[in-house]
């Protein structure tokens, strides 16, 4: 599998824990951009004849800083190259004559697959990123412990959409005194004067949210920990992203209750109300987490249901079957 450094950190482990359940193994290999995209090219050569490697996964459509695109004919004859996009491919209309090296497409964003169909004459696959073995291991039950009311985790540091969304969220939970807490990248603090200066400016903008904010990013063992502590776990998808997004499938897939913002559910059986619960706008959810609050029968219902479902149908080792058929 062809990964670069992000996406090998979170998401490696799963990967291959999912691809030994079906009696295949596994080798991650992750690009470095610091390298000439030729340099790559012929250590991944190198890497498919030593371990006479069958299929090679290509983790996103990688492209260097000069703007070369990873993937060309040399690999492609080589092996069978295959593709499963985990970033919208926001330039769908300069992918170039590589894009037809792949065998098979796959794309976890349903408006990359309408977009192959119309400029490529490609046959994509909608495939969401679904939740690894390690995050649907232990569903959660009443013994476990619930002492935070809402959590997020996630890179909000210039995501306008997510800091208009957490500050309303953290108003709320600064009314009405529930334990809120949000994790992830929020201000730049590799220096002490960056954290110092970084938090002021924060606390300027985000009077609420600066009271619930910890500028630490956690490894997936942490993470699902919190999803089981909370009785809220909020979602906020990125602009430019149209379908569910892998936290959607990791938050559920333990039994945890996901309030998240409404997308295209595409083929999915996920249903409103029933797995998870939905918000188009601030009202909305402000009125959710409120009843959601006051309705704790209700939210484990929904979060037993949508977990059951999570991992009898939508787990990273179905999708890796489907792949790798």
């Amino acid at each position: 599998m062809v990964t670069n450094h992000r996406n090998g950190n979170i998401f490696s482990n799963n990967m291959v824990a999912a691809n030994k359940q079906l009696g295949n193994n596994t080798d991650i290999f992750e690009i470095d951009y610091d390298k000439s995209v030729q340099e790559e090219r012929n250590r991944l050569l190198a890497v498919i004849k030593h371990k006479k490697i069958d299929i090679v996964l290509f983790l996103n459509d990688f492209r260097f800083p000069d703007q070369s695109f990873f993937l060309n004919e040399i690999i492609a004859q080589q092996t069978d190259c295959r593709l499963w996009v985990w970033d919208a491919m926001h330039d769908i209309n300069d992918l170039k004559n590589h894009i037809y090296l792949y065998s098979k497409i796959y794309s976890f964003e349903i408006n990359d697959i309408l977009q192959l169909k119309e400029y490529y004459s490609i046959e994509g696959v909608y495939l969401p990123l679904f939740a690894g073995p390690e995050f649907y291991a232990s569903p959660r039950t009443s013994e476990d412990k619930q002492d935070i009311d809402i959590f997020f985790i996630g890179t909000i540091a210039g995501i306008q959409k997510r800091l208009e969304i957490l500050e309303a969220a953290a108003k709320l939970a600064y009314e009405k005194n529930y334990k809120m807490l949000v994790l992830g990248r929020i201000w730049h603090n590799h220096h002490w004067y960056q954290r110092i200066i970084g938090k002021w400016k924060f606390k300027r903008r985000y009077p609420y949210l600066s009271k619930y904010v910890e500028n630490k990013v956690l490894v997936p063992k942490d993470v699902i920990e919190y999803y089981k502590r909370t009785k809220i776990n909020l979602n906020i998808h990125i602009e430019g992203h149209t379908c569910y997004n892998c936290r959607t499938f990791e938050v559920m897939a333990n039994n945890n209750f996901l309030l998240t913002d409404r997308q295209n559910v595409c083929d999915l059986k996920l249903e409103e109300g029933k797995h998870f619960d939905c918000y188009s706008n601030i009202r909305e959810l402000v009125d959710k987490i409120q009843y959601y609050m006051n309705n704790d029968d209700k939210r484990n219902h929904i979060a037993i249901e949508g977990g059951e479902l999570i991992r009898e149908n939508y787990n990273l080792v179905n999708a890796l079957k489907m792949i790798f058929s």
